[in-house]
């Protein structure tokens, strides 16, 4: 059997696209090398699944949203099928959703709502689903006749399809699916595959004196340098852990330190760790609280302002003692531990490795993809989607949101009936 559309991998982006070539009529196969296909999706917003935000709309998209080395790419992808898109194909299959800041979830509040409205839609349209097939290798043949196929060796089959989607994912949490595999089967046809790296990861830090503070959570705003310019920035919570930092602004900005660490080169991250108040506020208050309690020692000032652990590190960091009091304290020692609270400079030494983070950032070099409908411009019926391409999003949806974009925009052209 020779079929119209093979999808490789039965991931987000590869169920999504199954079903829209399903939809135009076309026999589809998915080859998914896991016991069972969308096991990203169930882990995805705790359980969840986090699966797209309301900010992605047409024309509107937020401009640090998606990060690529063709700038423009994504947003004109998304231009094609947006959030609200997102919603509608969802709510086709009897899904739908609530907002929650923007975020949406499903009404269940489960993630395997989204994956079982996926597969239940393929099964309607009698997609084949075959699972424990790793793609060995892809090649283009003639089928008897003067049209070309698709030849994919699997270890257990040999199968055939006019049209073929690589939604295999990128390197990011192996146990879940993603082993980079298909980065060498897009390379083996021809494809430039760029320099990958982990995102939306925890960050590791030089300095010893995180072993005292793992645990700590914090509101702050981390600023990541790259040869003392900075790359990025983002606020919110800070985790603190044994190792470095964590926390949603650090995954923000991770993929920064990352390509810096490939690189060699400087990478450091800059923590305010009271981005509420300013420089000249912070000192006031401190002095305020020097003189109305002068017999308390710096323990006791900084109780009420953090955590007991961070006071007592910032303080030994300054070199200030802890039994100093209040009244001891001169204009000097107050604008030193100011600086520290505002400006604590810390050195990255490495990333969470690929199965610690939620996303990978590198991946095909998006200048070989058409990007109407995520076609190979090297290979003729073949299309390349997901997070195998060179495009990561933030946290919030916009990682699930490309993956249904460029899965339904790949599906619904192979799917259509046309000579190859």
């Amino acid at each position: 059997m020779i079929y119209d559309v093979c999808v490789i991998g039965g991931g987000a982006s590869g169920l999504a696209a199954a079903v829209a070539a399903g939809r135009e009529g076309a026999s589809v196969l998915i080859l998914e090398r896991m016991d069972k296909t969308g096991k990203k999706i169930l882990a995805t917003g705790n359980g969840k699944c986090n699966l797209t935000n309301d900010r992605i709309v047409r024309g509107r998209i937020p401009a640090g949203a998606y990060r690529c080395r063709q700038r423009n790419f994504p947003f004109q992808v998304l231009n094609a099928f947006d959030s609200g898109d997102t919603l509608s194909f969802f709510e086709s299959m009897g899904l739908y959703t609530k907002n929650r800041d923007e975020y949406r979830y499903p009404l269940s509040e489960q993630a395997s709502s989204v994956s079982d409205a996926l597969k239940w839609e393929l099964a309607e349209r009698k997609t084949d689903v075959m699972t424990g097939e790793e793609v060995r290798s892809v090649q283009i043949v003639k089928n008897g006749s003067d049209q070309r196929c698709f030849l994919i060796q699997t270890d257990r089959a040999v199968y055939r399809s006019r049209r073929l989607i690589m939604a295999a994912g990128g390197r990011s949490a192996e146990k879940l699916g993603s082993n980079g595999s298909g980065y060498e089967l897009c390379r083996k046809l021809g494809h430039r595959v760029l320099p990958t790296v982990p995102a939306l990861c925890a960050l590791h830090c030089r300095e010893k004196y995180f072993k005292e503070l793992a645990g700590i959570r914090l509101q702050g705003r981390i600023q990541l340098l790259i040869d003392g310019r900075m790359a990025a920035e983002d606020r919110g919570e800070l985790q603190l852990t044994a190792y470095g930092i964590s926390g949603i602004p650090v995954f923000q900005v991770s993929r920064y330190g990352a390509y810096g660490l490939l690189e060699h080169r400087d990478v450091r991250a800059v923590l305010d760790l009271m981005p509420d108040l300013d420089r000249e506020t912070l000192y006031d208050r401190l002095r305020f609280q020097a003189k109305q309690h002068s017999g308390w020692n710096m323990g006791m000032l900084l109780s009420g302002m953090m955590n007991r652990k961070l006071a007592a590190c910032l303080l030994k960091i300054c070199g200030i003692d802890s039994a100093c009091t209040g009244r001891q304290m001169d204009e000097k020692l107050l604008k030193a531990l100011v600086s520290r609270i505002k400006h604590l400079e810390v050195h990255i030494t490495d990333t969470n490795g690929f199965e610690q983070s939620q996303v990978t950032a590198g991946g095909v070099d998006t200048r070989e993809i058409n990007v109407h409908n995520m076609s190979s411009k090297k290979v003729r019926g073949l299309y390349i989607i997901g997070e195998l391409l060179d495009v990561d999003g933030i946290c919030g949806g916009y990682n699930l949101q490309w993956a249904w974009t460029t899965g339904i925009l790949a599906g619904t052209d192979a799917g259509r009936s046309h000579d190859d």
